[in-house]
């Protein structure tokens, strides 16, 4: 039986999910910490699990390693089995907005647009690259986050910047978490049983982004031209004035790489609270720290704000609002603290439906007085790309 493997790279690791061609799981993994002293090799296959430590001194010796496990386990009896491999890719820019085939131009047109995603672009090469040359048989793809925004009109993409720049160096807004966008779009059409659906896709996690989609097509994202626009985040700030970014620069006498590093890596959830990226960790500290109590309220805060503006967009009535990734998924406070910030529409949260983890795929958390239905519903981004690589 032919199977698919999806690749999510990032610059330092490799999330690796391996699917029959009926899209069920055959085995997962993760390798981390590549190109540092010790790397850490993770996997799950027929209901066991087996982590290891060992060098990864690059790319292409770490996908070596995950290949010999695969063989150690007898997850595969031969490397032809693996039929395509689909890698999931930040941005590739604004010449590669759809799904394609990884060919010498495409690859060639993706390393042109590294700056576009300098901290995942990189490590997606490499694993593209290192994957060609183990599996060389293989049809493999490249599978955009920012796919899914391409329907954005030019009222939502556009910046008011001087044109000329903003043509010549394709500055716009291109928008990220996509493919788990697009996937929930998806389900709600299934789940609602509708052909097409209006919703606001609320992807929380580490790094979040809310979408507003109609007619099933993206029509504003608040991720921007990079992933640091937008909401606050565990560790991104999200929309700032940018003045403050020469302000810190000449007070704090820092670099414009540093004051990124700090926007990027030190900000957001991480920055006001003072604790932690971990919403958990700040949980259980905001009965004693106002600064942990504080960085929930305005999180809460930054959502709802996105959230009533996209409602707004749609201009009809929305079928539903849906959370979604690790934080969407799991954090009933932060759900119900968002819906109470609205107040221009009754939406309401049923308690019980709220803060019950036993469900499999979605659940509706609203009560029956919301005027549009609550859900959440789990990523599954890697799914989404299996799927898109078979009918590719």
């Amino acid at each position: 039986m032919k199977k698919i493997l999806v690749i999510n790279a990032g610059s330092s690791s490799i999330k690796w999910t391996l699917f029959n061609s009926d899209l069920a799981i055959e085995a997962k993994g993760l390798a981390q910490r590549i190109k540092m002293q010790e790397g850490i090799l993770s996997i799950e296959w027929d209901g066991k699990k087996e982590e290891i430590k060992l060098p990864l001194p690059d790319f292409l010796e770490t996908v070596k390693e995950i290949v010999n496990q695969w063989t150690k386990h007898n997850i595969i009896k031969c490397y032809d089995e693996i039929s395509k491999v689909a890698f999931r890719i930040v941005n590739g820019g604004i010449k590669l907005q759809d799904t394609t085939l990884v060919t010498n131009e495409s690859l060639a047109i993706l390393k042109d647009a590294i700056d576009l995603a300098p901290i995942h672009n990189p490590g997606a090469i490499a694993a593209i690259e290192a994957f060609s040359k183990l599996l060389p048989h293989a049809s493999m793809s490249m599978h955009f986050d920012t796919s899914f925004h391409k329907t954005l009109s030019p009222l939502a993409y556009t910046y008011p910047i001087n044109k000329e720049i903003s043509d010549e160096l394709n500055i716009r807004k291109y928008g990220f978490h996509g493919l788990n966008h697009n996937y929930v779009t998806l389900r709600a059409q299934e789940i609602l049983g509708k052909e097409k659906v209006n919703i606001i896709s609320l992807h929380i996690g580490n790094g979040a982004s809310l979408c507003a989609i109609k007619n099933s097509l993206s029509i504003d994202t608040t991720m921007g031209f990079t992933p640091l626009a937008g909401i606050m985040m565990g560790t991104r700030s999200g929309d700032i004035d940018p003045s403050i970014i020469p302000y810190i620069m000449k007070h704090k006498n820092m670099n414009i790489e540093q004051v990124f590093k700090m926007l990027n890596e030190q900000s957001g959830m991480l920055g006001v609270s003072c604790v932690s990226s971990d919403l958990r960790d700040v949980h259980s500290k905001k009965m004693e720290n106002p600064n942990a109590a504080f960085a929930l309220d305005l999180y809460s805060q930054r959502i709802a704000d996105y959230l009533i503006t996209y409602l707004n967009k749609i201009e009809t009535k929305a079928d539903a609002i849906v959370f979604t990734a690790g934080v969407g998924e799991n954090d009933a406070d932060i759900r119900e603290a968002v819906i109470n910030k609205i107040h221009l529409l009754h939406l309401e949260i049923d308690n019980t439906k709220n803060k019950d983890r036993n469900f499999k795929d979605y659940k509706l958390i609203s009560s029956s007085n919301s005027q549009i239905p609550i859900y959440v519903i789990k990523a599954d981004e890697e799914w989404f790309i299996a799927n898109e690589a078979i009918h590719l």
